[in-house]
């Protein structure tokens, strides 16, 4: 008998037990960004550059482009397999960064920790595969109850870790982290049987990744670098290579590294946009956000806060966005996935529109991040579900990664869209003082811009067909297992 058919017919209580390591796995996945936020000034100041946002955009590069490819090698060699082996490199990572003596060896290790990426993809397929159907929404849901608390401790932690032992105490807290962690999820959790028996399409996870690599490239530094610059305008030119390469290669590949016809499918391919526009919604707030409480009253939209005072609103959306994780599986397994979804957009919707027209008052950040955080709660675990019930169960990995990049995508674009609208509105002579100041307008206007994405992505949520019924856990694929189009092997 397989370790996973030893698991049916468990209690809840030891499926719990078994979920909690994983759980706590999976946050490398955010604390590798969160804990390093407040650290990045003293980073800056011992390597004596001012380019340390690469810091963090090197580990978003080289997760764009782990997530697809390393997800689809989860499904072919075993998820488990593949979460180890990106522990192991998120460690290596953190052992690299905590000993870095210059900037480009601290590069190089957030890189290596940048392929732990992977992990949520191949976590989400992991539970697909080895938990009952009706346990697979639910626990998706704590995955994402998981992400809400590292949401709320990252910054803080990472603050706390940084203030009483200097920036390296946050890496060599993070492989220890794995060093105790990953020993025990061997230990408790029973490796997939599912396989995708084919070859991995290495050259179309690469075209692809890197393409991916090159639209964040574009939107992450298109304001810094100009966005009529050489630079720029060369790297847009061979993304737009690199992503027509890909689908021509997938096209004559007899085993692509994703069948088009699920991308290109009205399953898929609407709830990777959906989920595209409800990133952009969280990701772009969240930079205005510090920048906001900080800000002097005399701006009139500013609370003149130390930058701890971003708690008020980080806490309350954590509290919540972790009680919603469970209920958006329930909801999902007892309803329908979609439901959540329209919620969660709803709701970030209503945060935004409330931020852009109260943020004078510290009761008025809380009332948004209520909305803020039942939405952040229902918005992952609504994705993930919808995108494991639009792809069959040897597909999970890579269907999930592919969930990964448009996030980080979307995460990235509200960055620099709601950054470019705040920097049309600085505040005349704040650029000579110690930090620049922007007027109230700026603010509004960047708020009801990640409102509209929001709606955006609620209108498509409306539209989708895909998702109005309970979800089954995956158990049902909605396509047959796409057949090599060589006529050799086939999949099982």
């Amino acid at each position: 008998m397989t370790d996973t058919a030893r698991l049916e017919g468990r209690s809840t209580a030891a499926y719990v037990l078994r979920l909690v390591p994983l759980i706590l796995l999976t946050e490398v996945v955010a604390l590798e960004l969160s804990l390093v936020y407040p650290a990045l000034p003293h980073m800056a100041e011992e390597f004596g550059t001012p380019s340390i946002g690469w810091a963090l955009t090197v580990v978003s590069l080289v997760g764009v482009v782990a997530q697809p490819l390393l997800g689809k090698v989860a499904d072919a060699i075993g998820k488990k397999r593949v979460i180890v082996l990106a522990a192991a490199a998120f460690g290596a990572g953190s052992l690299v960064c905590a000993l870095a003596a210059g900037f480009p060896m601290l590069l190089a290790g957030r890189a290596v920790q940048g392929l732990a990426m992977v992990v949520a993809p191949a976590a989400y397929g992991l539970i697909r595969d080895v938990f009952p159907a009706r346990i697979v929404p639910v626990a998706m849901g704590a995955i994402t109850t998981g992400l809400g608390f590292s949401a709320l401790a990252g910054p803080i932690v990472g603050g706390a870790l940084t203030q009483l032992f200097g920036f390296r105490a946050i890496f060599w807290f993070c492989l220890l982290y794995v060093v105790v962690l990953t020993p025990l999820f061997v230990a408790t959790f029973p490796e997939s049987d599912v396989r995708l028996r084919q070859r991995v399409d290495v050259a179309g996870g690469l075209l692809f990744g890197c393409g991916a690599a090159g639209v964040l490239l574009v939107v992450g530094q298109g304001a810094a670098w100009g966005w009529g610059s050489g630079r720029l305008i060369a790297v847009a030119l061979v993304t737009c290579v690199l992503l027509a390469l890909f689908v021509v290669c997938e096209l004559r590949a007899p085993h692509p590294l994703i069948d088009l016809r699920l991308l290109a499918g009205p399953a898929l391919r609407w709830t990777l946009l959906a989920a595209f526009g409800g990133s952009v919604a969280i990701g772009g707030p969240a930079l205005l956000l510090p920048q906001l409480v900080q800000a002097p009253e005399w701006t009139g939209a500013g609370l003149g806060m130390a930058p701890l005072g971003v708690a008020v609103f980080l806490v309350p959306q954590g509290v919540l966005g972790a009680t919603c994780g469970p209920l958006g599986g329930l909801l999902a397994r007892r309803r329908a996935p979609r439901g959540g979804l329209l919620l969660a957009l709803a709701c970030l919707a209503t945060s935004a529109v409330l931020l852009s027209a109260l943020h004078s008052r510290v009761w008025h950040l809380v009332l948004a991040a209520l909305f803020m955080g039942v939405g952040f709660g229902f918005f992952f675990v609504s994705v993930s579900n919808l995108v494991v019930e639009a792809v069959p169960a040897t597909h999970t990995g890579v269907g999930t990664g592919m969930m990964g990049v448009a996030n980080n995508l979307g995460n990235a674009t509200g960055v620099t869209v709601l950054g470019t609208v705040l920097a049309q509105h600085v505040l005349e002579g704040s650029r000579a003082g110690d930090k620049v100041l922007y007027d109230e307008s700026g603010y509004v206007s960047a708020f009801l811009v990640a409102a509209g994405f929001a709606v955006a992505a609620l209108c498509v949520a409306v539209l989708m067909r895909h998702g109005r019924t309970p979800a089954t856990g995956g158990l049902r694929p909605p396509l047959p297992e796409p057949e090599p189009r060589t006529g050799e092997g086939r999949l099982t």
